[in-house]
């Protein structure tokens, strides 16, 4: 691996680049080998974390199986968490005891960082405001959270996808502020393919998957639309806060539980919105 640039630096060096131009961006990958290790994924299931009140499942949603698509039930929670991942029939992804799925943004301005790992709940320095369910549909749920110190608003929007049997994640992060700030924007996933904790895991540019190394299947994340941010999907073993992401990063991961982080680097201009959109498909 090339040599790396440690987290902490990174912070001081985008800190220095707030409300100028950005120049070299802190990137995940280059800072995982010195950043501050995590918590990994199996200690934490082994501890018996409780589940959260909220990621259970509110909004749920179905795609029958044709001869052209394969069968998806899904399920979002109240702070807009994907509790439930079930593609094709009877083979589910994410509900395997702990429900470990989510976000996180952090915010090289300020050092701070917010997240909601569904179960894994919300450790960071910072914290997320209670969540709005603004509109609900047969197709869609929007839920919109604002940080605790009024920074940030995130609208997140999950549009059930039947052409392809995915749901479809727009995530729109607001900059409340009046200066520009670089964020990491991530999704994060505990896959636990076919409910197998260990899996086979790894990402890529545009995508990051899990499925067992017995049969293949599983699930993975893919961009859903173009954008010109700087963006990555990768493995790690480790639950990572949202200013460490890549922690624990070697490269593909082979029957071992783990989970997958799809960052994106993103300059967001004062008061205004940067919008990223995902979406997760059955393997």
């Amino acid at each position: 691996m090339k040599k790396t640039l440690s987290l902490s630096c990174a912070l001081m060096l985008a800190s220095t680049l707030v409300g100028s131009a950005f120049g070299q961006q802190p990137d995940p990958l280059k800072s995982a080998a010195s950043a501050a290790p995590g918590i990994p994924v199996a200690a934490m299931k082994a501890a018996g974390r409780p589940a959260s009140p909220d990621a259970t499942c509110a909004y749920s949603f179905t795609i029958p199986a044709t001869a052209t698509r394969q069968y998806l039930q899904y399920c979002v929670s109240p702070n807009g968490n994907i509790v439930e991942f079930q593609s094709p029939a009877g083979v589910e992804d994410i509900a395997a005891g702990t429900n470990g799925e989510g976000y996180s943004v952090c915010d090289f301005a300020s050092g701070v960082g917010y997240l909601d790992y569904g179960d894994y709940g919300d450790f960071d320095t910072g914290h997320w405001g209670a969540p709005v369910l603004l509109s609900l549909t047969s197709t869609q749920a929007k839920i919109v959270r604002t940080t605790t110190d009024g920074i940030w608003t995130l609208t997140q929007t999950f549009l059930k996808s039947t052409a392809d049997s995915t749901v479809k994640i727009t995530m729109a992060l607001k900059n409340n502020t009046g200066i520009d700030r670089f964020v990491w924007l991530t999704r994060f996933a505990d896959i636990d393919a076919n409910t197998a904790l260990a899996n086979t895991l790894d990402g890529s540019f545009n995508m990051a998957y899990g499925i067992t190394g017995s049969t293949g299947i599983g699930m993975q994340a893919t961009l859903a639309a173009a954008n010109p941010y700087a963006h990555y999907g990768f493995a790690v073993p480790t639950i990572n806060t949202a200013c460490n992401i890549g922690s624990g990063y070697a490269g593909t991961m082979v029957n071992l539980d783990g989970a997958t982080e799809f960052y994106h680097g993103i300059n967001v201009k004062a008061l205004k919105t940067a919008t990223v959109t995902f979406k997760y498909k059955g393997i």
